[in-house]
């Protein structure tokens, strides 16, 4: 009844129709008509509708969808008078990117299905430069729209941002400031050819460290250390990953500053230095030699060549950093050119690379030197380092000497006294363990096995009799298990019991005081128990580890074995060592290893390892000779054994024809691969590293 009502009220409110009129003269074009329903498929429907505050939050929302470039300027316009949102700075983003003809169709934007959408940066750019240099860093939605500009700008490589970008890059950091700040550094490293994204870069290397939080005096004064120290870095890691980008060589210098001001981002000025090139090689060996005069300024304004104690309050003590990040780079750059550099520093007394806590280093610049001569592998370097080995030199100088002297002999010169240092039982074990090591990695001769072999027999010897007199031991230790697990179990249930029994309502406090002393007594008396397991499996855990142990020195002796045999099997034959890539080991090697079936996969995986490790050595010394395997050694890359991967990375720059555009893509997708594999950490920086070489070798 009361729809009724109202329908008849309606009617009763209807006006009655006009009375008829007289005849129109006018033409019919200029009869009224009714007027069009918009359409909603145009992006003036909705572009209309951006000053209505009921249906602007649809209206950004369709014509997002339609993704007609038309909206940018008339979005740009709402975006600045309702406040910045990000949101619809964001769609002002998505509109001016381009898009494919598939991409159109996936996004259901129609219009382009067909031609595809081109970019329309041009019309965006002047809202995103806005949103940077309006940037409020007390409004979190400014700072966030900042970000999401710099990020654009950098994607889109709009040189037309860089003067907004620079200016973001050099304000000081805050916490709240620092995403947008960040994104701006990286989005100048992206405007690669634009001469001006480099000078507010290199500005931010050249400013002064802050106090080191180690200097602080109380738990206030290391908070607030510690939070400029952290923003410091962030922008200095940032701006130095940027330069490496740019890869422009008057960013060179402050770089190499960078290596000695904040050791901490070492491996981000490694990198950058090396995609820079010849003219950063230039500035580092300089670094070693001693007249690069802005480090010697910089080591004798810090004393950087000191260390005296965190807080600068002890005896100063030499230490080597000069030389030693200089050497790790210089051997980045592949050029056997730098090895008499390198040589005339290991003239210089070994110091500790750095100090901390007042502990010095394990690595001295002797660490830095022989590593990057190996990556070299200069023959050039083979004598002097054969003299170091052969010297009266300290154990730990001799270890490092030896380890590289294999990369850079190309003779036998020097083999027979590595085989009779690694057969002296009076020798250091770790001498006598690289001995063996670089034996098998130069001797082609079959008598050298038989050295190898008689050392593994030895460690088997011993490692049976140590397995015999843990066997004897074994009974005792069983039962001192049984022991303990009793006890364990009865002291578990006695907790439990008391634990359920306190949870009682009724329990009065004395009572559960009771109960917590109680499982006390019961802690202590499981800790005597095992206490007493501890000593009495000792025996037999500490002969069954040393028949285990020696067991394992065995098998490295006999791993060895594999570098000898497939130099012996292969000869000369480049195409026989590369087959060793994807081959199985060998069967031949049986001759020489009786237990060889008895070996578990992982043996047997690491006996095709060194194999490998050999074969790759071989391939690399052969330089130029070798370019035909580039491609086979790009495909290994993806191997995640390490001896493989190192060992590609050391002979693809000696093999390659330069340039090598397919080296930069392999090792591309090399390190895409290694993404989110903690483990493969120190091989994709070498991977980076390699690949950074590869970007410019042969250009220059």
């Amino acid at each position: 009844m009361r729809l009724l009502a109202l329908v008849l009220l309606a009617a009763c409110a209807t006006p009655p129709p006009p009375p008829p009129s007289a005849p129109s003269n006018r033409p019919a074009a200029e009869h009224p008509v009714a007027a069009k329903p918009a359409d909603p498929y145009e992006a003036q429907t909705w572009i209309a509708k951006l000053g209505d505050p009921r249906e602007v939050e649809r209206a950004i929302t369709e014509l997002e969808q339609l993704g007609d470039p038309r909206a940018i300027e008339p979005l740009g316009a709402a975006w600045a008078s309702q406040g910045k949102p990000v949101r619809i700075l964001m769609v002002i983003i998505s509109l001016a990117r381009p898009l494919t003809p598939a991409e159109a169709k996936a996004q259901f934007v129609t219009q382009y299905e067909a031609s595809g959408r081109p970019a329309s940066w041009t019309l965006a750019l002047k809202y995103l430069v806005a949103a940077i240099e309006t940037v409020d860093e007390m409004n979190p939605r400014s700072v966030d729209s900042a970000q999401k500009a710099a990020e654009a700008i950098g994607d889109a490589r709009l040189s037309g941002g860089v003067d907004a970008l620079g200016a973001m890059a050099g304000r000081p950091s805050t916490k709240r400031l620092i995403a947008a700040q960040i994104a701006a550094i990286r989005a100048l490293g992206k405007l690669a050819g634009e001469p001006r994204a480099v000078a507010p870069l290199v500005g931010l290397l050249a400013s002064e460290p802050p106090t080191h939080p180690r200097m602080a005096r109380g738990s206030a004064e290391q908070h607030l250390f510690e939070e400029r120290d952290s923003l410091y870095l962030g922008v200095s890691g940032a701006a130095i990953n940027a330069l490496g980008e740019l890869r422009a060589p008057a960013a060179a210098g402050p770089l190499v500053l960078a290596l000695y001001r904040t050791p901490e981002l070492f491996t981000q000025v490694r990198r950058a230095l090396v995609a820079i090139g010849p003219v950063a090689e230039k500035e580092v060996v300089a670094a070693l030699r001693g007249d690069n005069a802005a480090v010697t300024q910089l080591f004798k304004a810090k004393r950087l060549d000191q260390y005296c104690g965190d807080r600068g309050d002890q005896a100063c003590l030499p230490v080597s950093a000069k030389d030693f990040y200089a050497a790790v780079v210089i051997g980045d750059f592949h050029d056997p050119a730098t090895v008499p550099e390198l040589l005339a520093a290991l003239k210089r007394p070994a110091t500790p690379a750095y100090y901390l806590d007042d502990q010095p280093s394990p690595n001295t610049q002797y660490n830095a030197i022989f590593d990057s001569l190996r990556k070299l592998g200069s023959p050039d370097a083979a004598a002097p380092i054969r003299a170091i080995w052969a010297s009266k030199a300290d154990v730990t100088t001799k270890v490092l000497a030896v380890g590289a002297y294999p990369f850079v002999s190309r003779d036998a010169t020097g083999v027979r006294e590595l085989g009779k240092i690694a057969a002296d039982n009076r020798a250091d074990d770790q001498l006598r363990q690289e001995a063996a090591t670089a034996l098998a990695r130069l001797s082609r001769d079959e008598a050298d096995i038989a050295i190898l072999g008689d050392l593994a027999k030895q460690y088997h010897a011993a490692s049976a009799a140590k397995a015999r007199e843990a066997a004897g031991k074994q009974g005792d230790a069983d039962a001192a298990d049984r022991i303990y697990a009793s006890e364990k179990q009865a002291v578990d249930k006695a907790k439990t019991d008391i634990e359920r029994a306190a949870q009682e309502p009724s329990r009065t406090a004395a009572e559960i005081r009771a109960a917590s002393d109680a499982i006390k007594k019961l802690e202590d008396r499981l800790r005597t128990a095992k206490a007493k397991h501890k000593d009495r499996v000792a025996p037999f855990k500490n002969l069954d580890g040393a028949a285990k142990a020696y067991l394992s020195y065995a098998r490295m002796f006999e791993t060895h074995i594999a570098r000898i045999e497939i130099a012996l099997r292969c000869k000369a034959d480049l195409g026989c060592f590369a087959a060793s890539l994807t081959a199985p080991p060998a069967a031949a090697l049986g001759r020489y290893i009786p237990d060889l079936a008895a070996w578990t996969q992982d043996d047997k995986r690491d006996l095709a390892s060194a194999a490998i490790d050999r074969a790759l050595l071989e391939i690399g010394k052969r330089g130029p000779a070798a370019a035909q395997l580039t491609d086979t050694l790009l495909d290994a890359m993806t191997s995640e054994d390490r001896l493989v991967r190192q060992g590609i990375l050391l002979a693809l720059p000696k093999i390659a024809p330069l340039p090598c555009a397919s080296c930069v893509t392999k090792l591309d997708a090399a390190i895409r691969a290694d993404d989110g594999k903690a483990a493969l950490g120190d091989l994709t920086l070498e991977s980076q590293l390699v690949r950074n070489y590869f970007s410019w070798a042969g250009s220059h």
